[in-house]
């Protein structure tokens, strides 16, 4: 990848930016929390090294002689502690809450003060055990004091006296909380980082699904990263070129079915001059390619239209089907919800609807319809008690100006584009149809329509 393409907004410049940041975040909350938590931000006693230091400072004053000891003890302080030896029994009253206050950190005391079975407590200026305190220490001065008592082997005692609690958290502790900014900072960058990248790619998706059901539906803008940004343009740049040659199409067939009108104009005018039968023959030839130009001007230019989709009642919109056909003395059945909303191009829907119910009247019974609306969809069933068809013409009956008068009435009209007009209008909606032969006899046309459109 050329310098050139890192400086623009690229995915792997994305993913880079998103550790590097998520590092720098990762480094900043940890210096806040030690920045704001206050001691108990700084590491914990046994990741400061003062109990090295003072196990030190205990080996150095058991090693020089009683009567130096009270000087080394001053020379030993730190600023961390100071400390003083106290010749003979223990100065303070040694009970068993003492033995267990800090039990964390004598372990690792114990083996700097190489592992030698010793009395260790830890203690504070308030401790119940200070009322009996035989060592000096004035709680005026500073009211709250921390101590550890150490003792040596010859049975006397030396005393660290802390002015302040300096130790933090413990090292398990502290990690847990450096883990978990980590882990925060990463989530909250990734899902930000993953945002930024999924919105684009959910548009584009949204754009193919959308242009699956309108060819004239608008570009999308060129959003995201720069790998995302050509995508969309490449798309956007082949959903032009594909509805220009969708309306090129369409208008070029509709042209040929208009200019057939007339010669089939002046096919009629010379056929008043012909006489009996040949002119009946002719008059219906010249009929039926009349019907045959109509229908393939009304399959165009629906094919063409651009009504918008919206939402409306389609429950309502097979009932007003069903009351047309009872204003004729055709009587249907309906059986399915009352009412329900539906996402679509509601006069193409009904045209649709019309042209399987039609096919049913015509050519068998007239039909029930049935409604399901389940989970993103809605299922309508128009089923007959004709003939059926047979196995091999179901597929074919799609097919523009397939006719099959062999297995059904052959008195009927129809050039064969109605179940072509109802299957390109159920496509253009995400949908689809399919014809199958009932158990019980009969036709059953099953159309599955997506229950919502997607909007960009």
């Amino acid at each position: 990848m050329s310098l050139r393409r890192w400086l623009d907004d690229t995915i792997a410049r994305r993913f880079v930016l998103t550790i590097l940041l998520a590092f720098g975040a990762t480094l900043l909350m940890n210096l806040l929390f030690v920045s704001f938590a206050g001691v108990w931000g700084r590491p914990s006693l046994m990741e400061t090294g003062v109990l090295d230091g003072a196990a030190m400072a205990v080996r150095i004053i058991e090693a020089q002689p009683p009567e130096a000891r009270p000087a080394i003890a001053v020379a030993a302080g730190t600023a961390d502690y100071r400390l003083t030896w106290y010749p003979g029994d223990t100065p303070l009253r040694v009970t068993e809450r003492l033995h267990s206050t800090f039990d964390q950190a004598l372990p690792s005391l114990r083996a700097s003060l190489g592992g030698a079975d010793r009395t260790i407590i830890f203690f504070a200026s308030d401790s119940p055990e200070m009322d009996e305190a035989r060592f000096g220490f004035d709680p005026a001065v500073n009211a709250e004091t921390y101590f550890m008592g150490i003792q040596l082997l010859d049975r006397s005692w030396v005393i660290f006296i802390v002015p302040e609690w300096r130790w933090g958290l413990s090292p398990g502790v502290r990690t847990t909380i450096k883990l978990f900014f980590a882990l925060a900072s990463v989530l909250l960058l990734a899902m930000i980082t993953a945002r930024s990248l999924a919105l684009p790619i959910e548009q584009l998706a949204a754009a193919v699904r959308r242009f699956g059901t309108d060819p004239e539906a608008p570009p999308i803008p060129p959003d995201g990263p720069a790998e995302l940004r050509d995508t969309i343009q490449a798309f956007n740049a082949m959903q032009a070129r594909i509805g220009r040659f969708v309306q090129d199409r369409t208008v070029m067939l509709a042209a040929i079915s208009h200019d057939l009108r007339t010669p089939l104009t002046r096919m009629r005018l010379i056929a008043e001059f012909i006489g009996e039968p040949q002119q009946g023959k002719l008059f219906r030839y010249v009929d039926e390619m009349q019907e045959m130009v109509d229908s393939a001007l009304t399959f165009f230019r629906d094919d063409a239209s651009q009504e918008p989709f919206t939402r409306f009642d389609l429950p309502e919109l097979l009932k007003s089907i069903i009351d047309d056909y009872g204003d004729q003395g055709i009587t249907l059945t309906y059986a399915g919800p009352d009412h329900g909303t539906h996402h679509g191009r509601p006069h193409a829907l009904r045209r649709a609807f019309v042209n399987l119910v039609e096919n049913a009247v015509k050519y068998a019974t007239p039909p029930a319809v049935h409604l399901r609306l389940t989970n993103g969809h809605a299922e309508i069933l128009v089923c007959d008690e004709g003939p059926g068809l047979p196995e091999e013409a179901l597929e074919q009956a799609f097919a523009p100006y397939h006719r099959l008068e062999t297995s059904r009435n052959q008195t009927s009209g129809g050039v064969g584009l109605g179940l072509t007009a109802a299957r390109s209008i159920i496509r253009a909606h995400g949908g689809d149809i399919r014809l199958s032969n009932r158990q019980s006899g009969g036709l059953e046309a099953w159309v599955d329509l997506p229950a919502t459109q997607p909007v960009i």
